[in-house]
C-alpha cells in the first residue's frame, strides 16, 4: 500500500527522473513542450532504474515496489547497500520517470515489460539475481520468478517476499484476506491509505494530490486483484518471507503460507515495525546483505571471488 514523503508540485515541464519524493507519485506536471525530451517508455533503465551502477558487484538485486508506490524509497534503500550488491528498482507505469505513460492494471503486459527489461539489462545472466518484492511487489516478484525460471536463468535466483499474505488463486472468488475490494469509493481508498500510514496528511487533504494518489492506488489494487487470480505453480527454489511484527494485516502465519508455493525451504523473518518496516528498521539492510551473500555462495567457483565481492 502507499507510502509517501511530501510530494512537491512540479514547476518544470519535464518530470524528474525519480518522480515523487515518496512512494505516492507526484501530481501531474504541466503539459510538456516540444523541447522537453521524454524518457523512452521501452527503455530498460526507465522500467528498472538502477540505484547504483556497480559492474563489479557479486549479486544483482531487484526491488519491486508496493501498491500506490514508486521506485523512489527503494532507490534510497539500494544506495545504503554494500558495493557488492548492484540494486535496481521497478518503476510501474504512470509514476516517476514513467509518469506520462498510462496506468496499467493488466498483469500480463506489466510482467512482460518487466521480463523484457530484465533480459535487456542482462540481470541474472552473469551474476546471481535476488528479487525483493514488497506488498504488491511480492506478487509481482513471485510471478516474475516463475517466468524467469521458465527461461532457465544461467545464474542462481533468490526471492524475498515482504509484507504480503499468501493468496491461493483457487479461493479468490470467495474474496479471502489479501484480495483487494475493487469497488471501494474514493473516500474508502483514502481511509485505507490513512490506515496503512506513510502518506502525509497534506497529500490526503489536498484535492489535486489526493485525487491523483487515489487514482494510482485504485489502479494498483486492480493490478493486485488480477495478480491474485494468476496460477501459483510450485517454484523449484528456496525463498524468504518477511514482515513487520506490528503489521496486523499480514500476520506471521499468512506469511508462512507462502511455503505452499515453493519446492524448496521458505524462511520467515519478522522485524519490529508496521507494514513499511523496511523503511524504518535499521536491521533490514544487513539482513538483505546476508540474503545476497548466501545467494553469492551458491555460484559454482565462488572461492575464486574476492572476499569483499562475496560480502
Amino acid at each position: 500500500m502507499a507510502r509517501a514523503g511530501s510530494p512537491v508540485r512540479p514547476s518544470r515541464p519535464c518530470p524528474s527522473s525519480n518522480g515523487s519524493t515518496g512512494a505516492a507519485p507526484a501530481p501531474p506536471p504541466p503539459r510538456p513542450t516540444r523541447s522537453c525530451t521524454l524518457p523512452d517508455p521501452l527503455s530498460a533503465n526507465v522500467i528498472l532504474p538502477p540505484a547504483q551502477s556497480r559492474p563489479d558487484a557479486a549479486v544483482q538485486l531487484l526491488f519491486l515496489h508496493h501498491a500506490g508506490g514508486s521506485s523512489y524509497p527503494y532507490l534510497q534503500l539500494g544506495n545504503q547497500l554494500s558495493p557488492a550488491i548492484e540494486p535496481f528498482c521497478l518503476e510501474l507505469a504512470g509514476r516517476g520517470s514513467r509518469f506520462l505513460e498510462p496506468l496499467q492494471a493488466d498483469p500480463e503486459p506489466t510482467l512482460a515489460a518487466i521480463v523484457a527489461a530484465v533480459e535487456r539489462l542482462g540481470l541474472g545472466q552473469r551474476k546471481p539475481l535476488l528479487l525483493f518484492g514488497h506488498s504488491l511487489g511480492a506478487e509481482l516478484a513471485y510471478q516474475l520468478a516463475a517466468r524467469l525460471l521458465a527461461r532457465s536463468l544461467p545464474m542462481p535466483l533468490g526471492l524475498i517476499l515482504s509484507a504480503r499474505v499468501f493468496v491461493d488463486p483457487v479461493t479468490v472468488s470467495r474474496q479471502p484476506p489479501g484480495v483487494p475490494d475493487e469497488t471501494l469509493t474514493d473516500a474508502a481508498i483514502l481511509r485505507l491509505l490513512q490506515a496503512y500510514g506513510g502518506t502525509p496528511d497534506e497529500v490526503l487533504t489536498d484535492p489535486e494530490l489526493s485525487r491523483y494518489v487515489v487514482g494510482v492506488m485504485r489502479n494498483d489494487m486492480a493490478l493486485l486483484a488480477a495478480l491474485c487470480r494468476l496460477p501459483k505453480p510450485l517454484l523449484p527454489i528456496a525463498a524468504e518471507v518477511a514482515g513487520g511484527d506490528a503489521d496486523h494485516r499480514v500476520p506471521a502465519q499468512q506469511l508462512a503460507d507462502w511455503g505452499r508455493a515453493f519446492a524448496g525451504p521458505v524462511g520467515l523473518s519478522q522485524f519490529a515495525g508496521d507494514h513499511f518496516y523496511l523503511f524504518s528498521n535499521v536491521q533490514i539492510i544487513p539482513w538483505i546483505e546476508q540474503q545476497a551473500s548466501q545467494l553469492a555462495f551458491a555460484v559454482p567457483g565462488r572461492a575464486s571471488l574476492p572476499q569483499a565481492a562475496i560480502l
